[in-house]
């Protein structure tokens, strides 16, 4: 007998559901981004608390590895490239105790940079998760805020890094000297809510469009955000 003719919609339908499957098993299952979200919450509200003592710089750069680690194992399924990340984020603690203990510019830089990529990455594969075709579950809401609060983190090491480059980038009300992380990460977080309280202000030029850019992007993504969302819960109904 002749095999039966699968029409080009009907491909295109059957990839759809292995795609809907796929992302429905990825986020019921996967609980690291509950992990995830709950070092995110704590990267804000701990660090900034110990800003000035040793082991609070130590204490971020450990919540920054733990949520880059956790970030991965929420996103990748690949052993190889965790097991990676992990050994970079354990390289990356060893430069960090050595830079408190004898600050280095290019070490410092090494951390921001490699932070930087880091994050950057997990926000392209959790949006990917995120924007997936298929229902809209709790997960994909974890995920949409893990997204924006990694933002707000990636924008803060930006600012670390122009600080670095340029001192004096930004200026601190009744301080003197350069703004450190966690000051930073105040005043990223208060720009991608677009609160705007003026204790921090961006002096430099790349200072302050990195700092336009970052409330741009405040504005934008719960916009973009809950329109795809809408969009997917909508194409998902209709297909059922």
């Amino acid at each position: 007998m002749d095999a039966p003719i699968v029409t080009h919609s009907e491909q295109r339908e059957r990839r759809r559901e292995r795609i809907t499957r796929r992302a429905q098993g990825f986020w019921s299952s996967d609980r690291s981004l509950t992990v995830l979200l709950f070092l995110l919450v704590g990267n804000i509200f701990i660090v900034p608390l110990a800003q000035f003592a040793t082991w609070g710089r130590l204490a971020g750069r450990a919540i920054l590895s733990l949520v880059i680690i956790s970030g991965l194992i929420a996103t990748v399924r690949d052993r190889r490239i965790i097991l990676l990340a992990i050994a970079l984020t354990v390289v990356s603690l060893f430069v960090g105790w050595e830079d408190v203990e004898r600050p280095n510019l290019y070490l410092h830089l090494f951390n921001n940079l490699y932070s930087w990529v880091f994050i950057a990455l997990l926000i392209v594969l959790i949006l990917r998760q995120v924007f997936r075709e298929g229902p809209i579950t709790p997960r994909r809401v974890q995920g949409s805020i893990a997204v924006y609060m990694l933002l707000g983190l990636l924008w803060a090491v930006s600012y670390e890094i122009v600080e670095l480059l340029n001192p004096g980038s930004f200026s601190i009300a009744s301080q003197r000297g350069s703004a450190t992380l966690p000051q930073l990460v105040y005043f990223s977080f208060t720009t991608l809510a677009t609160l705007g309280l003026g204790d921090i202000l961006p002096i430099s030029p790349l200072a302050r469009a990195l700092v336009v850019l970052e409330a741009l992007v405040g504005q934008l993504f719960p916009v973009i955000l809950i329109a795809r969302v809408v969009t997917l819960e909508i194409q998902y109904q209709r297909n059922r």
